[in-house]
């Protein structure tokens, strides 16, 4: 499972440095249409963080009940949220 929190990591990388973009482009609108486009890009990139989000959680969670003498409500191993850059 730890390939795919890596994988999840990158992915979850990639986009925030393509939310950091977005927001550049709204701090600078060209026109209408491009801050428009721009801000349904942010909002598509947002949700698709949360989703990267909660995958690894699930993915944390399945690790930590797999693991012996882990507890169930503890909070994912600070390695879960290693970014790749």
């Amino acid at each position: 499972m730890s390939a795919q929190l890596e994988v999840l990591g990158e992915i979850l990388a990639r986009l925030i440095r393509d939310k950091e973009k977005f927001e550049k482009l709204l701090e600078n609108p060209v026109d209408a249409h491009s801050d428009e486009c721009a801000r349904q890009a942010l909002a598509g990139t947002e949700l698709l963080i949360a989703d990267v989000h909660v995958q690894i959680y699930k993915l944390s969670a399945d690790d930590r009940e797999a693991a012996p003498g882990s507890e169930p409500d503890s909070p994912p191993p600070a390695t879960w949220f290693r970014i790749i850059e």
